[in-house]
């Protein structure tokens, strides 16, 4: 064989192998963003996904229409469920943004992208202590200030310019997602393991928890709940700072501020909320002396709903004493099925977050639940 004819043929070989590659990655889309067709047996579930949430949720949400966003961290992604009632009775249409381990720069700057391109009129903002805090109480004059650079992630800037870089970013994100080994790998993972107990991410951005089911079936609810506390104990035995040595707070309520703002002057109206915790973490809490530091950002935050009158603005808490959080937590192999309310101390169930809800939308919805306390 002629040098020229077997490169020809080798090049030919490559571009099919590299098309083959693209069109499996694309048909299966293990990460959510080329909006693919979801097939039973195939790619119905997107059991990969639990890493790459931040992509999914970049894409996902606009390949349909949203009129109200449900934003935070993977409490709210586990806990709130778009397909509530209430939300329907009010003419909603929800996302569930909510993604682990997000900061709040990121998380607002996530609903940034859609309030800019979408018709939003709500949105429902969760509030976490543990977002809010950081191990230094040192001043840091060089620190990022406001949304601006969480943002250069999406089409829109913060400050709802179009970010030139944007085009770049979204070649990256394809790239990653259509042609990398790592791609074809989560691909092949995806169709292997399609079960009713894969991990995944409804096309309103909502986690059914089926992998946590599935782990409290076979060891029992007790596991997860002694992991998490290890884990939380580890986490919040060291020293943590709401507020600088020059007694500021820290930037992530200046990022809420910007927020609040934009949302307001575009006539959006904020749900705030404070989430429930088991009362386990609240005892950890409390034993490690964070509760000053809690008390004085609940105050923080009440101070700034405060001063957005004229009710676009509503804040609710869910997290004091109630008797969701005193749920007995079973012995060590007990398979009893999850609780009622928590998977662990830190991640309510969505029976907890349909209260939730049923509160904050109890007078357009009449449910007459009175979980939780509105404070404006």
């Amino acid at each position: 064989m002629k040098a020229k004819s077997y490169l020809l043929r080798t090049l030919a070989i490559s571009l099919g192998v590299s098309l083959l590659v693209m069109a499996v990655n694309y048909l299966v889309d293990p990460y959510g963003i080329t909006g693919a067709a979801r097939v039973p047996g195939l790619n119905q579930y997107k059991s990969e996904i639990n890493e790459h949430t931040r992509v999914l949720k970049k894409y996902q949400p606009l390949f349909s229409t949203h009129n109200a966003l449900i934003v935070g961290n993977s409490r709210v992604e586990l806990g709130i469920a778009p397909a509530h009632t209430c939300f329907q009775r009010a003419g909603m249409d929800v996302y569930n943004l909510g993604m682990p381990g997000a900061e709040v720069d990121t998380q607002l700057a996530y609903a940034l992208n859609l309030i800019y391109q979408q018709p939003i009129e709500t949105v429902f903002l969760s509030l976490d202590f543990t977002d809010f805090i950081s191990t230094s109480a040192q001043p840091r004059p060089d620190a990022p200030n406001g949304l601006g650079s969480a943002s250069e992630e999406f089409r829109l800037l913060a400050s709802g310019e179009e970010n030139p870089d944007y085009y770049r970013v979204v070649l990256r994100d394809y790239f990653k997602s259509l042609y990398s080994l790592d791609a074809l790998v989560a691909s092949a993972k995806t169709v292997a393991l399609q079960s009713s107990t894969s991990a995944d991410r409804d096309m309103a951005g909502f986690n059914p928890a089926r992998d946590f089911d599935e782990a409290v079936r076979i060891e029992g609810p007790r596991a997860l709940f002694d992991q998490k506390m290890t884990s939380l104990t580890k986490k919040y035995s060291r020293p943590w700072y709401l507020r600088n040595t020059e007694g500021q707070l820290n930037v992530a309520v200046e990022e809420l501020g910007q927020f609040l703002d934009i949302a307001t002057a575009r006539g959006i109206t904020v749900y705030l909320f404070t989430n429930p915790f088991h009362e386990k973490f609240w005892e950890l809490f409390r034993a490690q002396g964070h509760m000053p530091a809690y008390n004085d950002w609940l105050k923080s935050i009440e101070h700034l709903a405060a001063e957005y009158p004229g009710g676009l603005v509503q804040l609710w808490d869910f997290s004091g004493d109630s008797p969701y959080i005193h749920e007995t937590v079973p012995a060590a192999g007990v398979r009893t099925g999850p609780l009622q309310w928590f998977w662990e101390p830190a991640h309510y169930r969505r029976e907890l977050g349909d209260q939730m809800v049923d509160a904050m939308l109890s007078h357009g919805c009449d449910t007459g639940v009175s979980f939780g306390r509105q404070v404006f």
